[in-house]
């Protein structure tokens, strides 16, 4: 989904708990804003009234990023009240103690579940909903001024909400070579199972022959396991301290967990610890189609092929390099076939004539070939 959505993703939640709230609870409508005015005005009740009068940055995601090479997005803590208004707009009555307890056991409720609105459905973590102490310093603070007065209410605390947009400087091609490698050494220790230690090259695209190291690899029949996707390691490149295999398709670009099983005599399958696989995309070519002219800038498309770009849940990231930066990031949809990409530059971010190189991300992994486009 377009990252730009959650610039509403206040307005959103705040909307979402109130449909919840009146959904779950006996109230005839549920208020959004300051508890005097819903209680003086609009229909008399019973209601609820949720109240957001502070915020704060989360301080465990401040500097938490998407994806390498994009700024962190804004990580914000709402506070909230939830006030009932019974019939006679009175707040303290037995009828609107009731219906406050139904409001507190809804919100409970409503933080177990996983929203789909756009605006929050990119969130990486799971929205928490929270009680705070709603002790009397606190509602005075907030039920202060001339038309206000003293109403019990629920604080709580809903977190983390994420406010962010494809934005960043960062990226670099990636060192294809840093000299001549040693092989180290495996050393084996007695295990009651399979144990993998490496994964050789830790990165790798389609296609690549990869080896994975430990103790206790070697049976009749061994599989290597790619998160879900297994292939069977011939038996020939299969010893007790290592097990070679190619990288099979099927897989989107990123880091999987891998896994060496075999299966024992009596045909149980007997399974290693995970240790981080990180598939690359490949990108083969980028070719621009017919550019316009926007004052001293240009833009238009770009046509990028290859193998794993991939596809529409994958999160893909196209940056134009130039002069020692990222001059342009863009969040590119994919397709099925996970072959070709085509990447579409608005007038809004036309770019200067000139020789860029095509920086390609998948799920946080970069490709390593990083052709150079002529821009112009």
């Amino acid at each position: 989904m377009p990252l730009a959505e959650t610039r509403n993703a206040i307005g959103v939640l705040t909307r979402l708990l109130a449909q919840q709230l009146a959904a779950r609870t006996d109230a005839t409508t549920v208020d959004v804003g300051r508890p005097e005015q819903s209680a003086q005005f609009g229909d008399a009740g019973p209601k609820l009234n949720i109240f957001l009068y502070s915020f704060q940055h989360d301080s465990h995601l401040r500097n938490t990023p998407l994806d390498r090479g994009q700024d962190a997005p804004i990580w914000l803590s709402l506070k909230f009240l939830l006030t009932a208004i019974d019939g006679e707009r009175d707040s303290d009555s037995s009828a609107a103690l009731d219906l406050l307890g139904q409001g507190m056991l809804a919100l409970r409720d409503i933080g177990s579940q996983s929203p789909t609105e756009l605006a929050l459905l990119d969130n990486p973590e799971q929205i928490k909903i929270s009680f705070d102490n709603s002790d009397v310093e606190l509602l005075s603070a907030v039920m202060q001024g001339t038309d206000e007065r003293y109403r019990l209410s629920s604080a709580f605390e809903v977190r983390p909400i994420m406010l962010t947009e494809v934005a960043g400087s960062g990226g670099a091609p990636l060192i294809l070579s840093i000299g001549e490698v040693a092989n180290p050494g495996i050393l084996v220790l007695p295990s009651l199972g399979p144990r993998l230690d490496t994964v050789e090259p830790a990165a790798f695209e389609l296609g690549n022959t990869i080896t994975l190291g430990g103790g206790d690899l070697s049976a009749d029949t061994v599989e290597v396991c790619f998160g879900d996707t297994c292939v069977v390691a011939p038996p020939a490149d299969v010893t007790n301290r290592q097990v070679t295999v190619t990288v099979p398709g099927g897989l989107s670009a990123g880091s999987h967990a891998m896994t060496v099983r075999r299966t024992l005599p009596n045909g149980r399958l007997q399974s290693s610890n995970a240790a981080l696989g990180r598939l690359r995309p490949t990108l083969q070519t980028a070719t621009p189609g017919p550019l316009t002219a926007s004052g001293a800038n240009l833009f238009g498309s770009l046509d990028l092929t290859g193998e794993r770009l991939g596809d529409g849940e994958d999160s893909v990231f196209v940056g134009f390099y130039r002069d020692g930066a990222v001059q342009l990031l863009l969040e590119v949809a994919g397709s099925a076939a996970q072959t070709g990409l085509t990447v579409s530059v608005d007038e809004p971010d036309a770019l200067p004539s000139g020789s860029y190189r095509v920086l390609l991300r998948v799920n946080g992994e970069q490709a390593l070939n990083a052709p150079l486009v002529n821009w112009s």
